[in-house]
C-alpha cells in the first residue's frame, strides 16, 4: 500500500482534480490511500466565516457559505461527464456538510462566542469537503473511490486546534475500516487535517496537518510509501519564491527534512514526519504539475554525501526573550524556575543560548508574550524583541564542515545578528535576524553556500 496526499493547490480547480485523480490512477497497482487538503482558500473561508459568526454578522456567514458550496459544485460540475446518478448523490453529501456548518455557524453566532471545540468543527469542514469531491469525482470517472470519514480512523486527544494522534487506537480503526476496502479494490479517500477524541469530538492537526495526517495513516496501515503531492518538485535548497534558483535535493534524511520543515520550510508539516520514522517509511515529495519530475524521498539514511549543508530556510516573526538575573551565577534549579513559565503557559521555545547569568530563547507564539513577561518579571530582568527571523542552514555534521560557519559569517557582513545557535549534532546552524534583514541574509547565505564557486553542496 501507499498513501498519496494531494495539498490544497493540487485540488484548487477542475482541472488539478483531474490531474490529481489520473495520478491516483496510474498508481492504482500499489493500492494506494488517498488523503486530500481542503481546497485551496476554502480553510481561510471558514475562519472567515466563523469570525463573522462570532460577530452576529449573519449575511455575512451565508454570502461565504454559499460562495464555498457553489465552487465544489461547480468543480464537480465540469467533472461530471454524464454520470448523473453520481452527481446526485455528490449533491446529497455536499448538502449534508454545509447543512452541519450552517448549523454550527447558527450557535456561534447566537452566543457571540467560538470555543476551539467549536472552531475545530467549523475548519474541518473543508477537508470534508473536498473528500466528498474527490471521492465522487473518481467514481464519475470510473475509478473505485470509497469516502471514508477521518473520524472513523484517527483518534487524537483534545488539544483543539493542535491535537496529536493516539497512534494505537489509530492504528486499530485504520485496520478494521480502511484495510477491507484496500482487499476489495477500492480506493479510500479521506479528508486530511482531521480526526476526533474518543467521545467523538471533531478535532484538527494544526494549519497545514493534512501532510501529518497521510503520515498518520501511513504509519497506521505500514504502507510502502507516503506521497506528499504539492506544487513544487520537491524539497529545494531554499524557497523557490525567494530564490529562483534554489535546487531540487534528490535525497534528504528524516532529521534534516523535519528541521527544515519547522524551520519554515512550507512543503511539508513540520511534524508529517515523525510518524514515519519509526516505522521507516520513506516519504516522496512530489509535483503535481510536473509529475515527470523524482521529487525529494526522504528517509532515515537520505544520501551518502557525508558533511555539508543541505539547505536554508526561514521562520519568521518570531520573538527572542532575553532573561538575565544575577542569581543564575552557580545557581542549582534556576533554569527549571524560568521554563516552569513558558511550560504553564504552554509556549515552545526552538533555540536556547545561555551565559553565566543570562538565557536568551526564540518563541513563535507571539500572541501571549505580555503574559510571559509578566511572570518571568519574578524571577528576571526580562526583555523581548519581536519581529524577529531565525535562518536555519540544516545538514550533516555541520561542526565537521570547516567551511561552513566562515562562509556564513562572511556572507552576513553588514547585517545585525540577534542570536546564534549551533548544536553538537551539527545538523543545524541557527542565526537570528531583524525581520528587515531576513531575505538578504537568506539570498546571501544561499549564494555562499550553494551558488558560489566555493560552495559546499
Amino acid at each position: 500500500m501507499i498513501v498519496i496526499k494531494f495539498g490544497g493547490t493540487s485540488v484548487r480547480d477542475a482541472e488539478r482534480v483531474a490531474n490529481a485523480i489520473d495520478i491516483v490512477a496510474e498508481r492504482r497497482h500499489r493500492k494506494p490511500i488517498v488523503v486530500v487538503s481542503a481546497l485551496a482558500g476554502v480553510t481561510d473561508d471558514l475562519v472567515a466565516a466563523s469570525e463573522a459568526a462570532r460577530r452576529g454578522d449573519i449575511e455575512r456567514v451565508a454570502t461565504i457559505i454559499d460562495r464555498v458550496r457553489q465552487r465544489h459544485e461547480d468543480v464537480a460540475t465540469r467533472l461530471v461527464q454524464q454520470k448523473f446518478d453520481f452527481f446526485e448523490s455528490f449533491l446529497k453529501q455536499l448538502q449534508k456538510q454545509i447543512d452541519q456548518v450552517r448549523t454550527i455557524l447558527h450557535g456561534i453566532a447566537l452566543l457571540r462566542e467560538i470555543t476551539p471545540r467549536a472552531k475545530d468543527k467549523v475548519l474541518g469542514i473543508g477537508e470534508k469537503l473536498s473528500s466528498v469531491l474527490f471521492a465522487y469525482s473518481m467514481m464519475m470517472r470510473a475509478l473505485p473511490g470509497e469516502l471514508v470519514q477521518s473520524e472513523d480512523v484517527v483518534i487524537t486527544d483534545d488539544r483543539f486546534g493542535e491535537a496529536n494522534p493516539d497512534m494505537r487506537a489509530t492504528g486499530e480503526n485504520a485496520h478494521r475500516v480502511l484495510l477491507p476496502l484496500i482487499e476489495r479494490n477500492l480506493i479510500p479517500v479521506m479528508g486530511g487535517f482531521i480526526g476526533r477524541t474518543p467521545d467523538h469530538a471533531t478535532t484538527t492537526l494544526g494549519r497545514g496537518g493534512s501532510d501529518y495526517s497521510a503520515a498518520i495513516v501511513g504509519a497506521a496501515v505500514g504502507a510502502e510509501e507516503i506521497q506528499i503531492w504539492t506544487d513544487v518538485d520537491g524539497m529545494m535548497t531554499c524557497d523557490p519564491r525567494l530564490i529562483p534558483g534554489a535546487r531540487v535535493i534528490e535525497r534528504i534524511a528524516y532529521d534534516e527534512a523535519a528541521e527544515l520543515a519547522w524551520f519554515g520550510a512550507k512543503v511539508l508539516h513540520p511534524k508529517t514526519i515523525a510518524p514515519a520514522v519509526g516505522l521507516d517509511i520513506p516519504v516522496r515529495v512530489l509535483n503535481t504539475h510536473n509529475v515527470a519530475s523524482p521529487g525529494t524521498v526522504i528517509t532515515r539514511d537520505g544520501d551518502d554525501r557525508g558533511a555539508g549543508p543541505r539547505a536554508v530556510a526561514v521562520k519568521r516573526n518570531i520573538a527572542v526573550v532575553h532573561m538575565t538575573s544575577n542569581k543564575m551565577l552557580g545557581a542549582h534549579g534556576f533554569l527549571a524556575r524560568l521554563f516552569a513559565i513558558f511550560e504553564e503557559l504552554k509556549i515552545s521555545v526552538d533555540l536556547i543560548t545561555t551565559s553565566e547569568v543570562s538565557v536568551s530563547v526564540t518563541v513563535d507564539d507571539t500572541e501571549n508574550l505580555d503574559a510571559l513577561k509578566l511572570k518571568l518579571a519574578n524571577v528576571a530582568d526580562v526583555r523581548i524583541d519581536a519581529g524577529q527571523s531565525i535562518i536555519a542552514v540544516v545538514g550533516r555534521n555541520l561542526m565537521g564542515e570547516s567551511m561552513v560557519g566562515p562562509a556564513i559569517f562572511d556572507a552576513l557582513q553588514g547585517i545585525p545578528l540577534t542570536m546564534f545557535s549551533l548544536g553538537r549534532s551539527g545538523l543545524n546552524l541557527s542565526i537570528v535576524v531583524d525581520d528587515a534583514d531576513a531575505d538578504r541574509a537568506v539570498r546571501s547565505i544561499h549564494h555562499a553556500l550553494f551558488e558560489a564557486p566555493v560552495g559546499v553542496a
